[in-house]
């Protein structure tokens, strides 16, 4: 550790245990600081006007620096004289130093009689030699400052100094705060006090500060000129206020470490550094973390911060950020898929990790719960992300709270949405918990980290239904093996406004990825390209349709429903319709109708095999006729994860293969017959259109006509 002497101003250098007394001084860098090779620069410089005249006159040999000594001896005189016709004839009663006291005992003595060495007159240098001159009266006869003490050339040197800055203000005798933008003086201008100075003062925005002013248990404020404002525990409340850090924190060091990640993450959440790895950097010591030191590494060096903190702590609010949404003020008990902001790509998730202390804003409320000791496991980061053990709960769906509703809606529509409750909660609700939202994926225990601008809280009593799963979270969207990139991914929006304004209401998805909305009648769907051009598809000239959903239609008036297949085609991204009736509903009448339609379409979903879609002729040049009807296998994501279906389907011969710009017009349609007072038979028309935006949309409408006698043995399956 290498401190500054206040009465020579030599940096010396100290090792081991054996580190004397030192004051340290806290700042804000400007654009003249002096480093350690100037500080030496300058001292060497001390040392030679101690010689006699003589050596003098040799040093001025050089023009340049006659020139630059002639000017700071002007400078100086200018300064002195303007201090002196300033003086005031009493101190202010606020500071136990005033300019002109410190003028005598401190920047007086920095400076010999004779010219001073070019390095003396940086503004940086300045605050230097208040700081050595403050030391020096309270008898400290050594000084640590970051733009001094540290050999910046060395990555060694910068590496050790990072990780140990923390531990060094905490066992400084006293830290001195020069707050250089905060003027002090006994008059106001206008309205603003000093106090107004200081809440907007940059020295509060800085990443570094803060460990600055957390770590000393004496910190000393001084504004420009060196005026003494006040110390920490004279002034916590104010700063309390400016740093949303609670008082008690700010007046015992040893509390630091008491608060959870989320909440210390947050007092960095409005502060900046000069290079992005500094963001993490400042809070190694906040968070009891020692790491390598790589600048060029960028946005990286957080995320690595968050991997050994939670090697560290089993605390599960480094987890939460994002959990509050956009309003933490407000907090509801639970939340509702309706409720969710799916206006983004569907494909809208994020790694587990926040990118910045940016993400924790507004969670200095948040505390760290214990773990229920039953299910307490560790946690760590593999490859597949974070594994960790996480209780699950299903977020509510529309059919909770409105009570309009049946029972039977679909209360399983979000089926592939999880909350994954963490051991952590808003100071002021102690018995909800915080939770992530999860999107299950078709690789088994991988859940991908879904954005929500809602609050995801989860009250006590949901809490206690909930299961323990073993997780996997990928700790970003680019490293689950399901995304290959933006071109490889699907969007199709279906809507079926009159489809469900009839009575006809969505029962069950099928699903890798959807949503229900019911407000706007609609669902989403993403699919993707699982064979990655060189799988099935690629094999034996054939091309594979991927399955994307199957959704299951119900009355619950009628007693009756439908089953549909939406397709999409690998290669040229072909939206095919199948609907599917016949499939007999099994309901035994104890309020659970629409039971037995819905595991029928889950078999359909598990085990799609082949589908009959209809193609144009090749070479018929457009003309609508000229169709004709093709056996198309069909993958299923969860089975070609496995890789089985996906080889059977390259080997099957006969497969057909697509081509990429064909123009392929769905029109499914299905007539079936509804027991309605009398028969009715309703025929169901599906219209595929590709939106400029990338998604495909998928109407869905219906007739409704009175029936004539229909032979039951005729009412066959239509796809398209």
């Amino acid at each position: 550790m290498r401190l500054l002497n206040v009465s020579t101003r030599e940096v010396e250098e100290f090792h081991g245990t054996v580190i004397p007394q030192y004051a340290i001084l806290s700042h804000t860098w400007g654009p003249e600081e002096v480093t350690l090779h100037e500080m030496e620069a300058i001292a060497r410089y001390r040392r030679s006007q101690q010689a006699p005249p003589v050596h003098m006159a040799r040093s001025g040999d050089h023009p340049d620096t006659m020139k630059l000594m002639l000017l700071s001896t002007m400078l100086l005189a200018f300064r002195g004289d303007r201090t002196r016709a300033n003086q005031p004839s009493a101190l202010p009663a606020l500071t136990n130093g005033s300019e002109s006291d410190e003028d005598e005992r401190g920047y007086g003595r920095m400076v010999p009689s004779a010219s001073p060495h070019p390095f003396e007159l940086k503004a940086g240098y300045a605050k230097i030699a208040y700081a050595c001159g403050q030391a020096e009266k309270e008898g400290y006869r050594y000084l640590w400052a970051d733009t001094c003490c540290i050999d910046k050339r060395s990555s060694a040197e910068m590496s050790e100094a990072v990780n140990s800055m923390f531990g060094w203000y905490q066992r400084a005798a006293v830290c001195y705060a020069y707050l250089e933008d905060v003027h002090f003086d006994n008059y106001t201008e206008g309205y603003l006090t000093w106090k107004d100075h200081f809440t907007n003062s940059r020295w509060f925005t800085r990443g570094w500060t803060l460990q600055e002013l957390l770590a000393p248990r004496k910190l000393v404020f001084y504004a420009k000129g060196w005026r003494l404002l006040g110390t920490k525990s004279a002034l916590v409340k104010h700063v309390a206020k400016i740093t949303s850090i609670d008082e008690l924190t700010l007046l015992e060091p040893n509390l630091v470490r008491n608060a959870s990640v989320a909440q210390r993450m947050s007092w960095a959440a409005n502060r900046t550094t000069t290079k992005p790895e500094d963001l993490a950097y400042s809070l190694l010591g906040i968070f009891g973390v020692n790491m390598s030191i790589i600048y060029g590494e960028g946005e990286n060096a957080f995320l690595r911060l968050q991997e050994e903190i939670i090697k560290r702590s089993d605390d599960h609010s480094i987890f939460a950020w994002g959990t509050l949404g956009h309003d933490d003020g407000h907090l509801p008990h639970h939340i509702d898929m309706d409720d969710f902001d799916y206006d983004d790509d569907m494909a809208d998730t994020t790694g587990i990790f926040a990118k910045s202390p940016q993400d924790f804003a507004g969670m200095e409320h948040v505390v760290a719960a214990p773990p229920p000791t039953q299910h307490t496991s560790d946690y760590t980061m593999t490859n597949k992300g974070l594994h960790i053990k996480l209780f699950l709960a299903r977020p509510h769906t529309a059919s909770h709270h409105h009570h309009h509703h049946h029972h039977n809606s679909p209360t399983t529509s979000p089926q592939n949405h999880y909350l994954a409750i963490l051991n952590c909660h808003p100071e002021q609700d102690p018995t909800a918990r915080l939770a992530l939202l999860l999107t299950e994926t078709p690789t088994p225990n991988i859940f991908l980290r879904t954005r929500t601008r809602t609050t995801t809280l989860v009250s006590a009593p949901e809490v206690a239904v909930s299961k323990p799963k073993l997780v996997y979270i990928p700790n970003t969207p680019a490293h689950n093996p399901h995304h290959h990139s933006k071109l490889s991914e699907e969007v199709v929006l279906v809507r079926a406004p009159d489809l469900v304004a009839p009575g006809y209401d969505v029962l069950d998805i099928q699903a890798r990825q959807a949503v229900w909305n019911r407000e706007f009648r609609s669902m989403r769907l993403a699919g993707v390209d699982y064979s990655g051009g060189a799988g099935a598809g690629a094999g034996a000239g054939g091309g594979v349709v991927y399955q994307l959903a199957v959704v299951t239609f119900w009355n619950q008036h009628l007693k009756c429903g439908f089953v549909v297949r939406i397709l999409v085609e690998g290669a040229s991204k072909v939206v095919f319709v199948d609907l599917l009736q016949g499939l007999e509903e099994q309901g035994n009448g104890d309020g659970e109708e629409g039971k037995g339609l819905v595991e029928q379409a889950k078999r359909v979903w598990e085990n799609p095999e082949t589908v009959a879609v209809s193609v144009p002729v090749p070479g018929s040049k457009g003309d609508p006729s000229a169709r004709r009807t093709i056996q198309v296998h069909v993958v299923n994501p969860v089975a070609a994860e496995a890789g089985e279906q996906e080889t059977t389907a390259a080997r099957t011969p006969g497969a057909w293969a697509f081509r990429p710009g064909h123009e392929v017009k769905v029109s499914g349609s299905v007539t079936f017959t509804e027991k309605w007072e009398r028969d009715y038979q309703r025929t169901v028309n599906a219209k595929v259109e590709r939106r400029k935006k990338g998604a495909i949309e998928l109407t869905m409408s219906s007739m409704l006509w009175q029936a004539a006698p229909v032979v039951r043995g005729e009412e066959l399956d239509q796809p398209s």
